[in-house]
């Protein structure tokens, strides 16, 4: 009987389900940070799509589309009135911080305007040594020539004929400054 007993208590404990495991808060907090990074994973590479090939486009193309939305020569529904020329591409350089011979500094925004309607390749490759003949140029001025209107010009003057004779051309064809501040 003992023997039946027995066997009747391990068939009762077979019938029942097996003990519930509790599940740690910490472990559901894992399986849920677990579930939100795959998606946005996911997310992030199928609806990012066909833009790959755009990112690995030239760096020249990128620089040209700044300096496309200022060409506003190129736009032909402007009307111009009697007299008046339309504007050519308008290139826009990176600010100049430049110490001045004597002790000051100049920030200094120059904007190229050129002939045609396009900013030509010659300006792109030619940036670098185009940037250090400005800021050469820059450091040899003193903050006293730079103060009135006759040297202003002459310093527009004089950073026009040195881009034009860094690109071996007469393209540009003024000069703007946008920002001209001594101190």
């Amino acid at each position: 009987m003992a023997e039946e007993n027995k066997k009747q208590q391990e068939s009762d404990v077979a019938a029942l389900p097996p003990p519930a495991r509790k599940k740690s808060p910490l472990a559901l907090a894992g399986i849920g940070a677990l579930i939100v990074s795959v998606g946005t994973a996911s997310g992030f590479f199928f609806l990012r799509g066909s833009n790959e090939p755009e990112v690995q486009e030239s760096a020249l193309t990128s620089v040209e589309q700044p300096a496309a939305a200022l060409m506003e020569g190129a736009d032909d529904s402007v009307e111009l009135e009697e007299g008046e020329e339309a504007l050519g591409a308008i290139f826009p350089f990176d600010a100049f911080l430049v110490n001045l011979s004597g002790g000051q500094y100049i920030r200094l925004q120059v904007q190229a305007e050129f002939e045609g309607p396009e900013v030509p390749k010659k300006m792109y490759a030619r940036m670098v040594p185009i940037r250090d003949a400005i800021i050469t140029l820059l450091t040899q001025q003193t903050a006293a020539e730079l103060q009135d209107i006759k040297g202003k010009e002459k310093l527009k003057k004089s950073i026009r004929d040195l881009i034009n004779e860094r690109l071996r051309r007469e393209d540009v064809r003024r000069i703007y400054f946008t920002q001209f501040v001594i101190q």
